[in-house]
């Protein structure tokens, strides 16, 4: 092979030129490889794909991923998890609805998964954060409810306990503000008959609500309005014996000493 000399056909590479060369042809490297940093380096149908497309954030990709290895690899050691990280990536997308769909569909095809307990727990809050403002249905309160006391049973030494009885009084703290709204509507129409049954159903059913101070305060109102002295009396004792730090205690104090003032007046009388 001929080395080219001046005047030959061809001309010899130079330093600079190849230099340059090198430097276009890494910068174009650099360029395609940046390129594809965002695209998903595993395997279509794989575990690893579907937790890469979760992990950037890529929703919609991520499901359907997931979704894909359950369906083609049902009896696998990892099919439960996918199952699991899909029904999350619903619950953090909140599409409660969908996500309490897939956790049932975790708790039904892997019963035996270490996953169901965390999975019956989820199912829980997706039923419980459908529920929006007061004035909504409730009926994902009423099922969240069930749910929870259902966990409750199977696995009452769960880590998730104090969360679970954390849920429980927010589930009835909602309640109770529901049937407080119907307490004022009968109060503007002054059927206080009405809204003395509502309370005592209040009392009764939701015991474990951080609201029954307010409850056992209109309740003795509605009892006073009722000309029922004696009610009225025993919901002020019982408020402040059962919740000395609540705001209610010094206002139910205050109306006790009234009553008992008139009941005095009275018998002098």
């Amino acid at each position: 092979m001929s080395i080219p000399t001046v005047g030959s056909g061809s001309s010899p590479v130079r330093p600079r030129q190849a230099v340059l060369l090198l430097f276009g042809v890494l910068l174009a490297a650099a360029l395609l490889s940046g390129g594809c940093a965002g695209k998903n380096p595993y395997p279509t149908g794989s575990f690893e794909r579907a937790v890469f497309f979760a992990e950037q954030g890529k929703d919609l990709e991520a499901v359907g991923a997931f979704e894909s290895f359950v369906r083609h690899n049902p009896t696998d050691s990892l099919a439960a998890e996918a199952q699991y990280r899909k029904a999350m990536v619903y619950m953090e997308t909140h599409e409660y609805p969908l996500a309490a769909v897939e956790f049932q569909i975790l708790r039904k095809d892997y019963p035996t998964s270490p996953l169901v307990e965390d999975a019956l727990f989820e199912e829980g809050k997706a039923y419980l954060f459908q529920v929006g403002r007061v004035e909504r249905d409730l009926t994902g309160a009423y099922e969240a409810r069930l749910h929870f006391l259902n966990f409750s049973q199977e696995y009452p030494g769960s880590e998730h306990m104090d969360e679970v009885v954390g849920y429980m009084q927010d589930i009835s703290d909602l309640m109770v503000r529901k049937r407080l709204e119907q307490v004022k509507v009968y109060g503007q129409l002054k059927r206080y008959s009405a809204v003395a049954l509502v309370l005592d159903d209040v009392l009764r059913e939701e015991a474990g609500s951080s609201l029954i101070p307010r409850v056992m305060w209109e309740r003795a109102l509605a009892a006073e309005r009722l000309d029922d002295p004696d009610t009225a009396a025993d919901m002020y004792e019982k408020l402040i014996q059962q919740y000395p730090d609540s705001e209610y205690r010094q206002w139910a104090a205050e109306a006790l000493r009234k009553l008992d003032e008139q009941d005095s007046d009275d018998s002098d009388t």
